[in-house]
C-alpha cells in the first residue's frame, strides 16, 4: 500500500487546499497538498519536501492529525494528514492550477479527492 503525506496548513480559521491541474490524475479535484513517501522517508519529511517541490513554500511539520486508508481502482493508499506551519515562501503552482483557503465547514462543498473527505470531516468537526 502506498503512503501519502498531506499537509493541514491552517491560517485565520481556514485550511489550504489545492486543485489538481489538467494532465494530472484526477484533474480538477481538490486535495490537501502533499505526496507519496519515498523509501526511508518519514511522513513528516515527505510532507515538508512535497510542499517545497509542488508549492515552493517552506513548512514545519507538526502533529499527525489522522490516517485514512482508501481503495482507489489502481490500489489502496494510506493518507497521513499532518498539521503544518508556514515558515516562508510564496505559493507557486506546478502540479496544481489553483489554491484556496477554505473554512473547514465549507470543505464538503468542494470536489475533494475521496481519500481527503474523511480528513475534511475531521477538520469540520473540530
Amino acid at each position: 500500500m502506498k503512503q501519502v503525506a498531506a499537509a493541514i496548513l491552517e491560517r485565520d480559521g481556514t485550511v489550504l487546499v489545492a486543485r489538481r491541474a489538467e494532465g494530472q490524475a484526477m484533474a480538477g479535484a481538490w486535495e490537501f497538498p502533499g505526496g507519496k513517501l519515498e523509501p526511508g522517508e518519514t511522513p513528516a519529511d515527505c510532507m515538508v519536501r512535497e510542499l517545497r517541490e509542488e508549492l515552493g513554500i517552506a513548512v514545519a511539520a507538526g502533529e499527525e492529525l489522522t490516517r485514512v486508508v482508501h481503495r482507489y481502482p489502481g490500489g489502496a493508499i494510506e493518507l497521513i494528514a499532518i498539521r503544518a506551519t508556514w515558515l516562508s515562501g510564496e505559493i507557486g503552482l506546478t502540479v496544481h492550477d489553483a489554491v484556496r483557503w477554505v473554512a473547514p465547514a465549507d470543505l464538503a462543498a468542494l470536489d475533494l479527492l475521496p481519500a481527503d473527505v474523511p480528513v475534511a470531516r475531521r477538520l469540520a468537526e473540530g
